[in-house]
């Protein structure tokens, strides 16, 4: 990304619109923003990052220092900014929210913060396509078009005051978090949790699955019949179950076969008896009916005429029947009308149809009427349920309110325990940590003599260099004193003097005899330099001894031999406390798993009872407000009933009930109906009356009889047309039996039979012993055939379970592996580094690497960067595997990046800062960073370590960057000549001078 134009107005100290053309300023790769500490330099790089994401630079400025002071309150704070990224020319102008004065009145109003991004064709374009006005589109769309979201751009193209310093001196940890927002590794530690996550969920099915296993071995056992079968013995017990119910069914088939074979022997046996005994019977019998033959004959002929005879007394009895009817109707109907007091006029018909009609109508509430009692002893009822529902809810939220307390004091205990056994880790390493400080007390007394050594050779190179400094000066001084004797030994006559031009020397100086000469004072100069060179090494050898004995003697502070070994002891019983709290916990977790799911049952049971009170009472108000209802209808009807006139009955009292009162109308519809019954009856008895007659005389000619009385003389009496009728028809039926009997097959055969003599006795104990044989066979086979089948379907299910727990077996190994591995278990994974922290590594490694890159040709090629995958000195944080050193060639030691001095420590953590820059642009997908700000530091910059550090930027500017330099150091504007000069006003506000 490359900047073509800053323009901002009522900005910080700006007053007045300043507009910066940034490429006209970086045009030889390098501008200088310079001013006085406080005069508004910073603030140029806040507009920058303002106008592209809405906030600013540094981690803890305040967007409220955006408004400026010294403008108008009316005038519009704005920052608009033209870059120039590989996805085209944007323009983009934000406004931050500000007060503003009311158009209207005194006071002010608060201007909502506005946002614009637009398209160019040019740099120089004044209009373009608009892309968003509304401020989330354009951020969004800022940081897709750069590539970069603000915590990125802060770290590769503005680097603030201090940031980079900060970021070298870091803990591990904190340098973890920066660079797992920079880089985007997220992804990596929540596939470590996720891959954890199916460890648990695998695990638990392979233990489901081998209890599954043992379920079903113990299922087979028990259907097999076996104390306590292994999976081996399965197969062959169930081979073995077979083959003995194979057995048994065929002893079985083989007892049926006997068992039929008796069965059908004697069967076959009794037949042949019973149908010779048979055959005997049924030819006596024969014999007995050819002796009655005639009296039979007789017997029907009475028979017959005794039938005709009937029919005609029949018709003749049904005549004096219809005749008593007829008789009996009229004189039933002239009582009834009597008895109820109606005369032949009144219509009883319609009468009827009348309360018919109104009992009808009313007859629907006698059952609602007979429930009402009911009805009311079930509603008290209800209520009274209602009101222990209540003081069951009223209990049940007590419970429930007792529970959050209980469980805060179990998650409290879980808590405390759980946070001494995490100290577990810690305690160990504390205790490797003060073996550490024990080496290095020794290592400290090893310093301690360094330094001395070093001291005294400091002190010697110091006298030989002042020495060699004191021959070198006093030669100088001799050389100057005898510099006449020199010249006049020089001269010749004619030949100019060098001081006054004359020819002529009279008297020219003669040179002493000692008189040094320029050879003699280079010699003396080089010596003095390479005994100061002397000094100069024996110095830094020094510095870097006493280094060593300072970090040393703080590394070990005041701690003696008796101070240590206390320290490790309470680091052990640190350890061993946090073991024991590691058991508890886990007893904690179940104690609070338990009560979770005691409170989830108490609140399913509260929301029942809940539920079931809020259905009762709706319904007993709805049964409350039918029952009142059912009972207005009851007594209207009652009403309504009571007003009718009843014929016959007394009128019905006002209390009587709905029944009564329907039951007396339905009383007096079957009287009216009666009535109307016997007046019917005696019209259709008359009719009947002169049908009877016609049938009788009908009768008589085609029966044969003069008349009625010769028929009732030739009419049997009920006994002795029984007798005869039975001695007829047993005369058939015992013919019947006889021929067909004889015409029989078995018994046509048993003529053959007639002298055997049968042994039934032996058939049946043959057939009884064979089935007793049978019964026995088959309820073995039977045993036998389900015992065989059980252990058939167990050994199945028992197969299933096992290719089961085998297929979780394998599937769970894989990913318990990956998740071990991944979440840095030390079984699988000894260096104990997460997924992510392992990531992290190695784009540090490249950080590194990008940084040493060029730190290599700064300081002198002194210092490199280290990482190490072990956790800091000191810390108890947990192994990120980001810590970082600095390996000082000199001395050939590592170094704590916190030893630096300032300018070391400013141009170390420039080329960190840059060398990140170069990474985390690789990881933005090759995004194009055409610029970057160097914010302050320069001031602790000797001139060489200033020229290494100037080199590094103009490497930066060959590969085609632009280099802002924000310093206020005055040898920068002397080394670079494009600059923005940011100066006060006698107003206090700011004013920007661009030098091009």
């Amino acid at each position: 990304m490359y900047l073509h134009r800053l323009e901002l107005r009522a900005i910080g100290p700006y007053a007045d619109t300043v507009t910066i053309d940034f490429a006209a300023l970086a045009a030889s790769g390098v501008f200088l923003l310079e001013g006085p500490t406080g005069s508004g330099k910073s603030t140029i790089i806040d507009a920058v990052v303002f106008a592209l994401y809405g906030g600013l630079a540094g981690s803890d400025a305040s967007s409220d220092r955006l408004h400026s002071q010294h403008a108008d309150p009316s005038v519009e704070p704005y920052v608009e900014l033209v870059f120039e990224t590989g996805a085209g020319v944007f323009r983009v102008r934000r406004t931050p929210q500000y007060d503003r004065p009311k158009q209207r009145g005194s006071g002010t109003v608060k201007q909502q913060a506005s946002a614009q991004l637009v398209r160019l064709a040019s740099p120089s374009d004044p209009a373009g396509e608009p892309l968003s006005a509304r401020i989330p589109e354009v951020g969004a769309e800022v940081v897709r078009i750069v590539g970069l979201d603000r915590a990125q751009f802060l770290q590769t193209v503005v680097l603030p005051q201090g940031e980079f310093a900060r970021f070298l001196r870091s803990p591990g940890e904190d340098r973890r978090k920066l660079l797992q927002s920079l880089f985007g590794t997220q992804v990596y530690d929540r596939t470590a949790e996720e891959l954890a996550a199916r460890r648990r969920a695998v695990l638990a099915e392979v233990e489901g699955a081998d209890a599954r296993v043992r379920d079903a071995l113990a299922r087979f056992s028990e259907a097999a019949g076996v104390e306590s079968a292994a999976e081996s013995d399965v197969p062959g017990t169930v081979d073995h179950l077979a083959a003995a119910a194979s057995a048994a069914e065929a002893a079985r088939v083989e007892a049926a076969t006997t068992a039929t074979t008796a069965s059908e022997q004697e069967t076959l046996l009794r037949a042949r008896a019973a149908a010779v005994g048979r055959r005997r019977e049924l030819l006596a019998r024969r014999a007995t009916l050819e002796q009655q033959t005639e009296s039979v004959e007789a017997a029907r002929r009475r028979l017959d005429r005794s039938a005709r005879a009937a029919r005609v007394v029949g018709f003749a009895d049904s005549l004096d029947a219809a005749r008593d009817r007829a008789a009996a109707a009229r004189a039933d109907a002239a009582t009834l009308r009597e008895r109820h007091g109606l005369d032949h006029e009144h219509d009883v018909e319609g009468l009827a149809d009348r309360l018919r009609t109104a009992a009808d109508a009313e007859r629907h509430l006698v059952d609602t009427a007979s429930r009402l009692d009911a009805r009311v002893t079930a509603l008290d009822a209800a209520r009274a349920d209602r009101a222990v529902l209540d003081e069951r809810l009223a209990d049940l939220q007590r419970q429930l309110a007792d529970r959050p307390a209980d469980r805060l004091a179990l998650v409290a205990r879980a808590t405390d325990a759980a946070a001494l056994a995490a100290g577990a880790t810690g305690a160990a390493h504390e205790v490797e940590r003060l073996a550490g400080l024990e080496r290095e007390r020794d290592a400290l007394a090893v310093a301690t003599a360094q330094v001395s050594v070093a001291e005294q050779t400091v002190v010697a190179a110091r006298t030989a260099a002042e020495s060699a400094l004191g021959i070198e000066r006093d030669l100088r001084d001799r050389r100057i004193a005898g510099l006449a004797g020199e010249l006049g030994a020089a001269l010749a006559d004619g030949t100019p003097c060098p001081v006054c031009g004359a020819v002529e020397h009279p008297a020219p100086a003669a040179p002493q005899d000692d008189h040094p000469t320029a050879e003699a004072i280079d010699a003396a100069a080089e010596r003095a330099r390479r005994a100061e060179q002397t000094l100069a090494d024996a110095a830094a050898d020094l510095r870097v001894a006493q280094a060593e004995h300072r970090r040393l003697t703080e590394s070990v502070g005041a701690l003696d031999d008796a101070d240590l070994a206390a320290a490790v002891e309470r680091a052990a019983a640190a350890v061993q406390a946090a073991r024991a709290a590691a058991d508890l916990v886990s007893g904690l977790d179940r104690e609070l798993t338990a009560h979770d799911e005691t409170t989830r049952a108490l609140e399913r049971t509260r929301n029942d009872v809940d539920t079931r009170r809020a259905v009762l009472a709706t319904s007993i108000d709805a049964d409350a407000e039918r029952l009142e209802h059912d009972l207005g209808a009851v007594r209207a009807a009652v009403e309504r009933l009571t007003a009718l006139p009843v014929p016959g009955s007394p009128e019905l009292p006002d209390t009587a009930g709905i029944a009564v009162a329907v039951r007396t109308v339905d009383s007096a519809v079957a009287v009216l109906q009666s009535i109307a019954r016997a007046d019917a009856a005696v019209e259709q008895d008359d009719r009947v009356v002169a049908d009877r007659a016609v049938e009788v005389d009908a009768a008589l000619e085609e029966h044969g009889f003069t008349d009625v009385v010769e028929a009732r003389a030739a009419l049997l009496d009920e006994s002795s047309e029984h007798a005869l009728r039975r001695t007829v028809e047993d005369a058939a039926t015992a013919w019947g039996i006889v021929d067909a009997g004889l015409a029989e097959p078995v018994v046509l055969a048993a003529a053959d039979d007639m002298d055997t003599d049968f042994d039934l006795d032996a058939a049946a104990a043959d057939r009884a012993s064979a089935a007793a044989v049978l019964d026995e066979a088959t309820r073995a086979a039977v045993t036998a055939t389900d015992r065989a089948a059980a252990a058939r379907r167990c050994a199945t299910d028992l197969a299933a379970a096992v290719r089961a727990r085998d297929e979780t077996s394998v599937r769970s190994r894989a990913v318990v592996r990956l998740a071990d591995v991944a979440n840095g278990a030390t079984a699988v994974n000894p260096s104990g580094i997460t997924l992510g922290t392992y990531v992290l590594m190695r784009r540090f490694e490249d950080v590194v690497a990008a940084a040493n890159d060029r730190l290599r040709n700064m300081l002198a090629g002194r210092f490199t960067l280290e990482t190490s995958d072990e956790r800091e000195s000191g810390s108890r944080a947990r192994r990120t595997g980001l810590a970082l050193a600095v390996h000082d060639h000199t001395t050939d030691t590592v170094r704590d990046p916190r030893s630096l001095s300032g300018g070391e420590t400013f141009t170390v953590s420039l080329c960190l800062a840059l060398g990140l820059a170069d990474v985390v642009q690789a990881e933005a997908g090759g995004v194009s960073l055409g610029t970057l700000f160097v914010d302050e530091g320069f001031g602790t910059l000797d001139p060489e370590a200033l020229d290494g550090v100037l080199v590094q930027l103009a490497r930066l500017t060959a590969g085609g960057r632009q280099v802002g330099i924000v310093s206020h150091v005055d040898e920068l504007k002397q080394r670079i000549p494009e600059r923005i000069a940011v100066r006060r006003t006698a107003s206090g506000a700011s004013r920007v001078t661009t030098t091009v």
